[in-house]
């Protein structure tokens, strides 16, 4: 009975519902139906609303209520073959994955011995440059004279206890000197005034290869890192720089290392 009644009202008011629809989006002219077509599309509709009202066959229905006797077979089959495929949650333990042993190794890279240690070649005379930026006079803060290497010699002292220095340095026990001599001239013909400051530059001495050597200060004359004098026009003067060595070590090669704020500068003597 309440289902004949609903039919009715709906069948009252799609008309009005499509015409006033219709009139709402500017058609022009009006649609006209007849009373079969407004009957059909009546019927249309109200079998549609009746599929969302609950009770009637067909319509929605509580969840509760339905019978798992109702539903199709092939669905039931379908929910079994999933929950097979799930993994269990009621705490069975979960199938261990493959292990990687089975993996292909990795290819030899080789003994961590035969890589080069990037710190040490830092340090080493192989990082610094082989030909150097600037003349050695100049990385000594001298300018208008001229500084070249001439020849070392290794002493117990130095100078010679028969010469007129006043002063003079002498090896520490197991140790010798090993004094470098350089040429310093003035190749003009006036007078230059030359001054060194071990404060601008640290001296470095690499010997045969192996540990850097450190050249300090002394009080000598002619020392090369604390040096003051004029030199006349056409002059030459014998300046030095002086460093102990292990008693009866064999010189081969010797590289001077002149420091500026962290820049090293390679000056190859032997």
């Amino acid at each position: 009975m309440k289902i004949k009644l609903l039919r009715k009202i709906i069948y009252a008011l799609v008309p009005v519902t499509l015409s006033v629809t219709l009139a709402g989006c500017g058609l022009s002219p009006t649609l006209d139906l007849s009373e079969e077509q407004s009957n059909l599309i009546a019927e249309y509709a109200a079998g549609k609303l009746l599929e969302y009202a609950k009770g009637h066959p067909g319509g929605l229905m509580i969840l509760e209520d339905v019978d798992r006797s109702d539903v199709n077979p092939g669905m039931q089959k379908e929910e079994e073959e999933v929950s097979e495929l799930l993994p269990p949650l009621d705490g069975a333990p979960i199938p261990e994955m493959p292990s990687d042993d089975s993996a292909d190794p990795l290819p030899d890279q080789g003994d961590a011995a035969d890589v080069p240690d990037q710190d040490a070649l830092v340090d080493t005379p192989e990082a610094i440059s082989e030909a150097p930026s600037k003349p050695l006079e100049e990385a000594l803060g001298i300018s208008g004279a001229t500084l070249a290497y001439g020849y070392y010699e290794v002493a117990s002292t130095y100078p010679p206890n028969d010469t007129e220095i006043a002063f003079s340095m002498k090896a520490a026990s197991g140790k010798e000197l090993l004094i470098l001599h350089f040429a310093l001239s003035n190749p003009t013909d006036q007078d230059v005034e030359v001054h060194t400051d071990s404060d601008n530059f640290k001296v470095r001495l690499n010997l045969n290869g192996g540990e850097r050597l450190r050249g300090d200060v002394t009080f000598l004359d002619n020392d090369l890192m604390n040096y003051s004098g004029i030199l006349t026009g056409g002059s030459s003067v014998d300046a030095v720089l002086v460093f102990e060595i292990p008693e009866g070590e064999e010189v081969s090669s010797m590289d001077l290392l002149i420091v500026i704020d962290g820049a090293e500068e390679k000056y190859s003597l032997m």
